[in-house]
């Protein structure tokens, strides 16, 4: 089986890029829906804790050495982009030369540097490679917090937390993470559940259940699910 390793950020964008439809058909918008920026800070079963950054728009301005975005805000950021800028696309790798003016997509920096350029749409959008492994930023991340900017100026605070569900009631859900540090969070009817583009309701959920997960003041917002129950011998 080939490991991929699943971004928590792009669980942001995939939702910001576009609302889904649930099992009866309807259009479920996600608390990122509408994200254009967004800052976040992670920490690492390591213990070390990297800063990142999200900007989501069209291509406006490409080089060889710094790509522009155009938000759905109207704000045009600029970022510098190397050899080492990974360029990623429905679960394959591509190269900096099959970027192009007008697709739109996700950058994922550093200090002002193009990290990754994902989720790129348009036509001409780099398509038909095979499905790679990648080691994003989540790779071995535990907990952070995100500051999410909307399109209409509008910030929305979240904490991020990744780890096995370990015990779940009606009304709460305890998650073990890889520190080995468990977490309690409320739920209830709204809460979004995210399994490979599928959207499910909470009674979905299963203990021993991997998975990312997204609240508010303690209360989940949505769950976006990475791995199923591991299997007893």
């Amino acid at each position: 089986m080939v490991k991929r390793i699943t971004l928590f950020l792009a669980a942001i964008f995939a939702l910001a890029a576009g609302s889904a439809l649930a099992a009866d058909g309807a259009k479920v918008k996600g608390p990122f829906f509408g994200t254009v920026h967004a800052t976040g800070s992670v920490s690492y079963k390591s213990g070390a804790q990297k800063s990142w950054t999200w900007d989501r728009g069209r291509i406006t301005a490409l080089s060889a050495s710094q790509v522009t975005l155009t938000r759905r805000d109207k704000a045009q950021v600029s970022f510098a982009i190397a050899s080492s800028t990974a360029v990623r696309n429905d679960g394959a790798s591509y190269t900096l030369g099959d970027l192009r003016e007008g697709l739109v997509a996700t950058v994922i920096s550093q200090d002002g540097n193009a990290v990754v350029i994902r989720r790129i749409r348009g036509e001409g959008a780099p398509s038909g490679a095979d499905q790679s492994a990648f080691d994003g930023p989540a790779k071995g991340s535990v907990t952070g917090t995100i500051d999410a900017q909307y399109y209409d100026g509008t910030h929305r605070a979240f904490d991020y937390n990744r780890g096995r569900i370990t015990e779940k009631t009606d009304s709460e859900i305890t998650v073990k993470r890889q520190d080995g540090k468990t977490v309690t969070f409320s739920y209830d009817a709204s809460l979004l559940v995210r399994d490979k583009g599928e959207v499910e309701g909470p009674d979905a959920l299963e203990v021993g259940e991997g998975a990312m997960f997204f609240s508010q003041n303690g209360k989940l917002v949505l769950v976006r699910c990475l791995a199923k129950p591991k299997q007893q011998s």
